[in-house]
């Protein structure tokens, strides 16, 4: 049975995580509406001043943002989710109070006035400060900090997508890195609140109208893990060319007060290319004779803003009804752009996510790609747009790095759990390829350009980037087996240590410790020897080992001490290692993850040398 002390500390962590869910629905909810109102006050500007409107409407969104995050909150800028992982790994779950209340403004502002970029990162900042707020009220320890600031994010995620459980996959899987413990739970309840109050003040409604899709033939699984493997590549791609963008404005000798306004510029341009395209192709936020114009929603450019409009239009697969090429062309054309769309609005200081535009991109290189295999395999694809809503869980996965949120969010937010056997396949292989080209991930990468390298994972383990070899003493004193007990005090009096290893003909061939020295007499005639007291069985341990893992062998054998030695000659000593040393260790390693934030995982295997 727990302590009561336990238990009512849980139950304190579970109902914060209510509260954070109340909290993040009704912001969530209100946080959209600030976009739509937004919107609808700039798409004014080209109905009055005609095309040359969608240049203006960035440009003034821009220079409004940039006014927020560079004089009141530079946390703002960006896509929100690593400054995120940074206050949960390096500051204890702490954020400012203000951070998500100008967050949620200069996002809406940048994504109302067009800029291409989603809402996910936002709303996770904002619920994440939301969670860190009520911590800081309530006076909480780190831990439970830490945990709200989970709740606060997943909730975020869930209400805005209407995806309970894949909000709260987000937020461990990206942020906290796995399963926390019993943190999980306040984490799903705050979540599966967030949604429910989300429902009850705008209705419960699906992210995408999306047909049902399902799988046809088992041929169909192989063009998935091919779809996986390209978009694994094209998410490299797109992480490494946000982050060259940025590096482009940054070395643009001009105020940070202009270079949104600069993104802007450029992000207008592309719209006018885009709305061009739409009208080579006859799309009016959708495809055909329907538009947003006749559904209460305003136009906008179809690269502009979340762009949930086109995905809707692609996955109902009116792109088909244009002819196979027209409609590649024009799949492969709008994610391009929307790729240098997001670039520029991101790059150059705006606020917003990554995640919508990222589904955008996987929704068009998605269906382009099953168009293709439809086209070449007929019988086998009969549903090639069910390829845009693979798509856009695994170019996510491969971007994001979190390929269990990708499939369970994407079924929530299509409300069709039949894909799951080619969103599985997809999603495990664009992961993998990501990984092996890219270690970061798209949030993890913002962080590493300044400095912060962030390792997560359910064991933490400062230790294990220390070598043994950093730490054994290579020249420790020793002692010969002829030497008396004697002799023996005479070196700890003169070393003051008390663990020495025994050396014969340069073998080591035992441990003798302080202890050993008291032993009761071999011979009332003579004195003993060290070879009489020493102990041969001791533990050899390989110089690959970490003191993570040497901490752990010393504690299996209940040893306090170990000899390194040469693999292939095991009786060769190369250093000597105490339990002295693994605090020595610990103290380096502390001071190295204060410098550069990492947090440590898995316990590396020792490697024991077998010397019988």
């Amino acid at each position: 049975m727990m302590e009561p002390y336990t238990i009512s500390r849980q139950v304190k962590v579970y109902s914060m995580g209510a509260l954070i869910g109340v909290v993040s629905g009704i912001t969530a909810v209100m946080f959209r509406l600030l976009i739509l109102g937004l919107n609808l006050a700039f798409v004014t500007i080209p109905s009055l001043m005609g095309a040359a409107g969608w240049i203006v409407a960035p440009i003034l969104g821009g220079l409004a943002v940039a006014f927020i995050v560079v004089r009141y909150a530079p946390e703002a800028k960006g896509h929100g989710v690593p400054e995120v992982i940074e206050s949960y790994v390096l500051k204890d779950g702490k954020m400012r109070l203000r951070v998500p209340l100008l967050k949620s403004l200069a996002s809406a502002i940048c994504i109302g006035s067009g800029g291409s970029c989603g809402r996910e990162g936002p709303i996770a900042q904002i619920g994440s400060g939301v969670g860190s707020a009520i911590a800081g009220f309530f006076k909480l320890d780190k831990n439970e900090t830490k945990t709200l600031l989970v709740c606060g994010l997943a909730s975020g995620i869930a209400a805005t997508f209407n995806a309970p459980l894949g909000g709260a996959l987000f937020g461990i899987e990206v942020l906290a890195g796995g399963i926390v413990g019993f943190s999980i739970l306040p984490v799903i309840l705050a979540s599966v609140v967030a949604t429910a109050v989300a429902n009850l003040l705008v209705g419960a409604s699906i992210s995408f109208q999306s047909p049902q899709f399902g799988l046809s033939t088992p041929i169909e699984l192989v063009l998935y893990l091919v779809l996986g493997l390209v978009l694994g590549v094209l998410s490299v791609v797109w992480m490494r060319g946000l982050y060259f963008m940025e590096d482009v404005f940054d070395k643009i000798r001009t105020s940070k007060y202009i270079l949104p306004a600069i993104g802007g510029t450029l992000v207008g341009l592309v719209a006018l290319f885009t709305i061009f395209l739409e009208s080579m192709f006859g799309y009016v936020g959708a495809f055909g004779e329907t538009s947003l114009l006749g559904t209460g929603e305003p136009y906008n450019p179809a690269i502009m803003g979340v762009g949930y409009a086109f995905i809707d239009a692609v996955l109902r697969g009116d792109v088909i009804a244009l002819g196979a090429g027209a409609a590649i062309v024009l799949l492969i054309a709008f994610a391009i752009l929307k790729v240098i769309a997001t670039c520029l609005t991101l790059g150059s200081g705006g606020s917003g996510g990554v995640f919508a535009p990222t589904l955008f991109m996987g929704a068009g290189f998605g269906g382009a790609l099953g168009i293709v295999f439809s086209a070449v395999l007929p019988f086998a694809v009969p549903q090639p747009m069910a390829f845009a809503l693979v798509g856009m869980a695994a170019l996510f996965a491969g971007s994001g790095r979190a390929p269990i949120t990708c499939i369970v969010i994407i079924m929530e937010m299509t409300n069709d759990y039949r894909m799951i056997l080619p969103l599985m396949i997809a999603v495990s292989a664009s992961y993998l390829v990501s990984s092996f080209i890219e270690k970061e991930s798209i949030y993890t990468m913002k962080l590493v350009r300044r400095g912060v390298n962030i390792r997560r994972g359910t064991h933490i383990s400062a230790l294990k980037e220390i070598k043994v070899t950093e730490i054994m003493t290579k020249e420790p004193t020793i002692l010969t087996p002829e030497m008396t007990t004697a002799d023996v005090f005479n070196i700890i009096d003169m070393t003051h240590h008390t663990k020495f290893p025994v050396v014969e003909d340069d073998k080591v061939i035992g441990i003798l410790i302080a202890e050993d020295l008291f032993q009761d007499r071999i011979d009332a005639g003579r004195e003993n020897k060290v070879r009489d007291l020493m102990n041969p069985d001791f533990l050899h341990l390989s110089p690959t080992c970490t003191m993570d893992s040497v901490l752990h062998a010393m504690m299996d054998r209940d040893e306090g001490h170990a000899v390194v030695s040469n693999p292939e000659h095991p009786e060769r000593m190369l250093g000597y290692v105490t339990k002295a040393d693994v605090l020595k260790a610990y103290d380096i390693a502390i001071i190295r993850l204060q410098k550069a934030g990492v947090d440590i995982d898995d316990t590396a295997p020792v490697e024991i040398l077998d010397v019988t």
